[in-house]
C-alpha cells in the first residue's frame, strides 16, 4: 500500500503476480528436474513457467480490474463526502457566527415546537443560561395564550411555506416577530421554523408620539379653519351691506373685487382642509356609481349621465374619492356654459381600468394641458385639479386630460391592476 493509503495500480499488481508466478514455477520445475533428470529444460521448464504465469495473469485480470474500479469509486465517494462535511461545517460556523452576532433574538424550533437553536441574544433577553433550553419546548417557557398564538402561526407557516410577521407586546416592550420556514431540500416540506424577534419599542413610541402630534395639529387646524371661515362670513356680510349703502361706481367696483378676494380665500381654506385630510384615513373600496351620485348632490348640473359600464364597479382609493368627482363636475359647471352636461363612462382592460369624465364645454387648449394639474395653475385658485391628482396618487391612480379643444374636456382616470374590481351589489 502507498504512503497515502491507496493500493498499487492494476498494472503493478499484475506485474507482481506475474513475477511471483515465475519464481514459484521456477522453483517447482527445478525440484521436478532434480526428481526426473531426463526431462529436457526447454520442454519441461521454460514453456511451463511462462505459460502458467501468463494464464495466472489472465485469470486474475478481470476480478482485479473490477476490484480496483470499485475501490476507486468508493475512494471518490469518500472524498466527496468529506468535502461535503467540510463545506457543511464551514456553513454551520458562518451561520452560527451570524446568529450570535445579530442584534435580534433568533431561535429555531421544529414542527413540535422543540428548540433546535438559540442565540445568545435571546438567552440574555429571557434571562436563562444556554443549557436551560436543552430538550425543552416553546411551551415550557411561555404562557398558555402565547403558546396558542405561536402554534397558530407555526401551523400557518407549515401549511403555506411562507413567512409570517406579527407585532406583540411583552413586559412593556414591543417586538416584531418573523417566522421563516426551513424546508427539506429533497421533499420541500417545512421541517423547522426560524424565528427572528426584533425590538421595535423605539419605533412604536415614535409612532405614538407622531400620532399624538398629528391629532393636535389637526385639531388646531380645524379650529383655525372654522374661525377663519366664520370671520369671512362676517366680512362678506359687511361687504354686502356696504354695497347696499353706496351708489358710487368706483366704490362698488372695489367692493366687488373685495368679495372676489374673500371668495378666493374661502376656497383656499376649503382646499387646505381637504388637503389636510388626504391619507389620514386608510384607502378603501368604493363604488364608482355611488360616489359620483353623492358628489353631484350639491351641484346644480342639469345633465349628469353615468354609463352602465360603471355600475357595479369599485376602485381602491382614498376616502376623498367623492371630492375628485365633485371637482371634475364643478369645473364643468364653471366652464361649460349655460347648459353644462357631464358624462361618466368606464372601460376595463387587461392593464388598467379607465374612468372617463366628459363635458360639453369649450375644452382645454394644448398649451394649457402640460401644467393643468400643477398647483396654482388655472383661472381661479388653481387648486382643484392639483387636489384631484394628489388624492388619486395615494393608491397609485393617475389622471390625464385627452379632450380636443372646441369639443369639450375629457379627463381619464387610470386605475392600475389590483385597484379595481366588480362589487357584489349594484347601486
Amino acid at each position: 500500500m502507498n504512503p497515502d493509503g491507496r493500493h498499487p495500480s492494476l498494472t503493478t499488481t499484475l506485474g507482481l503476480v506475474f513475477v511471483a508466478m515465475l519464481a514459484f514455477m521456477s522453483a517447482y520445475e527445478c525440484t521436478k528436474q532434480l526428481i526426473s533428470p531426463g526431462i529436457t529444460l526447454w520442454e519441461s521448464h521454460v514453456v511451463t513457467i511462462i505459460l502458467t504465469s501468463t494464464i495466472s495473469v489472465v485469470i486474475l485480470f478481470f476480478p482485479l480490474r473490477s476490484l480496483y474500479r470499485q475501490e476507486r469509486t468508493i475512494r471518490e465517494a469518500l472524498a466527496h463526502e468529506q468535502d461535503a462535511r467540510d463545506k457543511l461545517r464551514q456553513s454551520e460556523a458562518q451561520y452560527r457566527s451570524f446568529v450570535e452576532s445579530a442584534g435580534d433574538s433568533i431561535y429555531t424550533v421544529d414542527r413540535d415546537l422543540r428548540y433546535l437553536l438559540i442565540n445568545a441574544r435571546h438567552l440574555a433577553r429571557r434571562g436563562l443560561s444556554p443549557g436551560a433550553y436543552a430538550g425543552k419546548q416553546y411551551g415550557d417557557f411561555h404562557s398558555a395564550a402565547e403558546i396558542e398564538c405561536f402554534e397558530a402561526e407555526v401551523r400557518h407557516v407549515v401549511a403555506s411555506k411562507r413567512s409570517v410577521n406579527n407585532e406583540y407586546e411583552q413586559d412593556g416592550k414591543f417586538y416584531l416577530r418573523k417566522l421563516n420556514p426551513v424546508t427539506d431540500p429533497v421533499t420541500s416540506e417545512v421541517i423547522a421554523i426560524t424565528v427572528i424577534s426584533s425590538d421595535i419599542t423605539d419605533r412604536k413610541l415614535a409612532e405614538k408620539n407622531l400620532e399624538s402630534i398629528n391629532k393636535k395639529l389637526n385639531l388646531m387646524n380645524e379650529i383655525v379653519h372654522h374661525d377663519i371661515l366664520n370671520r369671512l362670513t362676517v366680512l362678506n356680510s359687511y361687504l354686502s351691506l356696504a354695497d347696499e349703502q353706496t351708489q358710487d361706481p368706483a366704490v362698488k367696483k372695489y367692493l366687488f373685487r373685495s368679495e372676489q378676494v374673500s371668495d378666493t380665500i374661502h376656497s383656499m381654506i376649503h382646499f387646505a382642509r381637504d388637503y389636510q385630510r388626504i391619507g389620514i384615513e386608510s384607502p378603501q373600496w368604493q363604488n364608482i356609481h355611488t360616489s359620483v351620485q353623492h358628489a353631484s348632490m350639491s351641484l346644480k348640473i342639469p345633465q349628469i349621465a353615468i354609463d352602465a359600464s360603471c355600475s357595479g364597479m369599485e376602485i381602491f382609493a382614498d376616502p376623498l374619492l367623492e371630492k375628485v368627482f365633485y371637482n371634475l363636475m364643478d369645473n364643468a359647471l364653471k366652464y361649460a356654459g349655460p347648459s353644462p352636461g357631464v358624462r361618466f363612462r368606464c372601460q376595463s382592460g387587461v392593464d388598467a381600468f379607465v374612468i372617463t369624465c366628459e363635458d360639453n364645454g369649450p375644452g382645454i387648449s394644448p398649451d394649457e394641458k402640460e401644467n393643468l394639474f400643477s398647483r396654482g395653475f388655472g383661472k381661479n385658485t388653481g387648486l382643484g385639479l392639483f387636489l384631484i391628482r394628489e388624492i388619486l396618487a395615494i393608491t397609485g391612480i393617475s389622471i390625464r386630460e385627452t379632450g380636443e379643444p372646441g369639443r369639450g374636456s375629457r379627463f381619464e382616470i387610470i386605475v392600475p391592476p389590483g385597484a379595481f374590481r366588480a362589487s357584489r351589489q349594484k347601486p
